[in-house]
């Protein structure tokens, strides 16, 4: 399944977005776990996997963007729209990379498959998500890493986690 870093970490501004790819996550996680036991007890063959990837250079938006101009009868200009495959952003990766990075981590047998971009290294993500389920741990407001109180806390926790 494709889920999204933002199902993990929850970045303000797009929540149905945000609850989907949580929702996805969870589903994938149970799947695997039945799966996984069928596996062992049973010697069943499937898997599952979740896809978790970073900035795509897609043409989603621009797909979106275009039939909202044909509905409304309005002229189009795909120069309109930030990025899409034919106009890529340079800190996202193609779809032919992500694809073969999945390939190449389900050959490894890995379920949790975090796609880096060419603006975020995998290490990043990782305190970014470890940050994340800390508000729970540490009993921080939701989605502090947002909250003006705790941004100097994050760089701080970034840079003295970073590399170790």
């Amino acid at each position: 399944n494709t889920g999204s870093k933002q199902g993990i970490t929850m970045p303000p501004g797009n929540l149905t977005y945000n609850m989907s790819k949580a929702a996805l996550k969870a589903y994938t996680e149970g799947l695997e776990h039945e799966l996984r036991t069928d596996r062992v007890e049973s010697g069943g063959r499937l898997r599952a996997a979740l896809l978790v990837p970073g900035w795509v250079n897609t043409s989603i938006v621009l797909k979106v963007e275009k039939e909202k101009a044909r509905v409304d009868g309005k002229s189009f200009d795909t120069d309109s729209v930030f990025f899409h495959e034919d106009k890529p952003a340079s800190g996202a990766w193609m779809p032919s990379q992500v694809i073969d990075f999945l390939m190449e981590e389900l050959d490894k047998d890995k379920f949790y498959i975090v796609c880096p971009d060419n603006d975020v290294d995998r290490e990043t993500d990782n305190l970014r998500m470890l940050w994340t389920a800390n508000d729970i741990v540490q009993d921080r407001p939701p989605l502090s890493r947002w909250h003006p109180e705790y941004a100097d806390k994050f760089t701080q926790f970034l840079a003295e986690k970073k590399g170790k």
